[in-house]
């Protein structure tokens, strides 16, 4: 029976969702092109990781230098502290003897060598490690004529390295993360097309077969509806998260990104924008199901929507080349567009926290009316057969529904 303040009711849609979706997410979870399109994706997703970790190595340039005397060892070893901050990393070898520094020089065993003041080389040294040798001798020459000028070792030290130059850029500094917000902002993207044209297709497919006349003879329609969009988005989060997990794993282990603390709030960031924004175009693509009665005529219906997800997707470009532009910062408020380029200003480490609590207030927001729309569409024109419904006749079918 149903009591004066509905509780019955409302546990009785509660339970029928809680039904619904366990038998959508069983279904697609034992679906063989579920398993397959999941295997596939992350197979492909490790190897661009790994791929971009090989390719890139670490661009660390390798010398090999031979040194006879103690200076020649001062400024080899000068060299070798200075070699970091360029890339570039230096192996000393020592000799006593010239003739087998020379010999180790013309077979090619080092790349030079520093012996009685001078540099030695088989061929033209090359630039880099001539500029940094050269460099070396400067400073290991200027500190011996600074202490026997009658400065003390550390005051010499003190003239010969001053404090450098602080670097700054008016655009800000490349870390590689551009290359991260532009692969999540494909995975958000596809995750959202394929589970949104999911929806779409199980409400038509229903309501085609007539399935849906028989379920909602013992399940209330805004129940199926509800329960459909959850097992749905919980196969897609599912799918999502072992994505995201694989790839960052392994482009972690191929060094292609370096991974901290601070990640663990981007991740969490990309997986709120994607559970909302598949809230929000589940909605619509249950709309664009549900006006239709055969599988032939949902491509038309619901390629508006896609149309918009492909535009809104899109916009996630100007948002990688210039996150803080005005296109970028509008279009990661807007609703329909912030699931995608919100996450990528947030990767990139563009966005204020005021500018991610305002799209997260306004997608909440138009998830709050537009879902209870699409559900009132839903129970007004799940059962209506025939010709396409034009929106107008949606509307009015969701002013009419229970």
């Amino acid at each position: 029976m149903r009591s004066s303040n509905g509780e019955v009711a409302a546990m009785s849609t509660g339970r029928a969702t809680m039904l619904v979706t366990r038998r959508e997410f069983g279904e697609r979870i034992r679906s063989r092109a579920f398993q397959i399109s999941t295997a596939t994706t992350v197979a492909i997703v490790a190897a661009v990781a790994l791929a971009a970790g090989l390719l890139a190595g670490d661009g660390t340039r390798e010398y090999t230098v031979a040194a006879q005397g103690s200076e020649a060892v001062a400024i080899t070893e000068a060299a070798r502290a200075a070699a970091p901050a360029f890339d570039a990393r230096i192996e000393i070898e020592r000799f006593d003897d010239a003739a087998q520094l020379r010999a180790a020089v013309s077979d090619e065993r080092v790349d030079a060598a520093i012996t009685g003041g001078a540099l030695i080389s088989k061929d033209s040294p090359d630039l880099e490690l001539a500029q940094l040798l050269e460099s070396a001798a400067r400073e290991v020459r200027s500190a011996q004529a600074l202490r026997t000028a009658g400065l003390s070792q550390a005051d010499a030290q003190r003239a010969l390295q001053p404090a450098p130059l602080q670097r700054s850029s008016l655009e800000g500094e490349s870390d590689g993360r551009e290359g991260l917000a532009f692969i999540a902002s494909l995975l958000l993207y596809m995750q959202l097309i394929i589970l949104g044209l999911a929806v779409a297709t199980g409400v038509v497919e229903e309501k085609a077969s007539r399935v849906v006349e028989v379920l909602m003879s013992a399940i209330p329609s805004r129940a199926l509806l509800a329960g459909k969009i959850v097992g749905i988005g919980l196969i897609g989060l599912l799918q999502f998260t072992l994505i995201i997990f694989v790839g960052l794993l392994t482009a972690s282990a191929s060094g292609a990104i370096e991974l901290g603390g601070a990640d663990a709030g981007v991740l969490t960031v990309v997986f709120v924008w994607f559970v909302l924004g598949f809230l929000l175009w589940a909605a619509v693509y249950a709309i664009s199901g549900v006006i239709v009665s055969r599988q032939e005529d949902l491509n038309s219906s619901s390629t508006p929507v896609t149309i918009a997800l492909v535009g809104a997707y899109l916009l996630a470009f100007p948002a990688v080349a210039d996150p803080g532009s005005t296109l970028a910062v509008v279009s990661s408020l807007v609703p329909f567009s912030s699931p995608i380029v919100m996450p990528v200003r947030v990767v990139i480490g563009d966005a204020s926290g005021l500018e991610i609590a305002a799209s997260l207030g306004l997608l909440a927001l138009a998830i709050a009316i537009l879902v209870p729309l699409g559900a009132r569409i839903y129970d007004g024109a799940v059962l209506r057969m025939g010709k396409p419904l034009k929106m107008r006749e949606a509307l009015r079918a969701a002013r009419t529904s229970r």
